[in-house]
């Protein structure tokens, strides 16, 4: 071999892995059409390193409408998306999002969490809550003061 200089070769591998993880839940699974529910989606860093580039992805459904956020700008409902970025091991982020129920039938909403981090637990990546709008429970009640009136008493049409 006249070359002795390419002879060999190596790569950097980067192995950093987080299992980055994500919970929905929502304060009224029974709401009445046109109230207000909020979700609480909880992502969580279960390491062991840093999660980079997180972002999840929160959609509204047919079936509601957003109203509110409490993540500064970082929630974009028209997308859904959640940009988080880096989250350090162990690290746990939460948004509340607001959204008034607009049908009777139920309706299922999903959050995913991913990462540009290698995550070696996808199973925990999504999570959904379902609500159902109450429908009316309409009742009555009729009572009469003399059910055995007087034959004269008794309007004639």
């Amino acid at each position: 071999d006249p070359d002795g200089t390419n002879d060999s070769s190596s790569v950097i591998v980067d192995a950093r892995a987080a299992d980055v993880a994500i919970t929905k839940t929502v304060d009224d699974a029974t709401p009445d059409v046109n109230g207000n529910v909020t979700y609480t989606l909880t992502v969580t860093n279960n390491g062991p390193d840093t999660a980079t580039g997180v972002t999840t992805t929160d959609l509204l459904p047919v079936g509601l409408t957003y109203v509110s956020d409490d993540g500064a700008g970082a929630y974009v409902p028209a997308t859904g998306v959640w940009t988080i970025g880096a989250l350090a091991n162990g690290a746990t982020l939460t948004l509340h999002i607001t959204a008034q129920v607009t049908t009777h039938t139920a309706v299922t909403n999903t959050a995913t969490v991913t990462s540009t981090s290698t995550d070696p637990v996808a199973a925990n990546n999504s999570s959904n809550v379902a609500v159902n709008a109450r429908d009316a429970d309409l009742a009555i009640t009729k009572t009469v003061d003399d059910a055995s009136p007087n034959s004269s008493e008794i309007a004639r049409p």
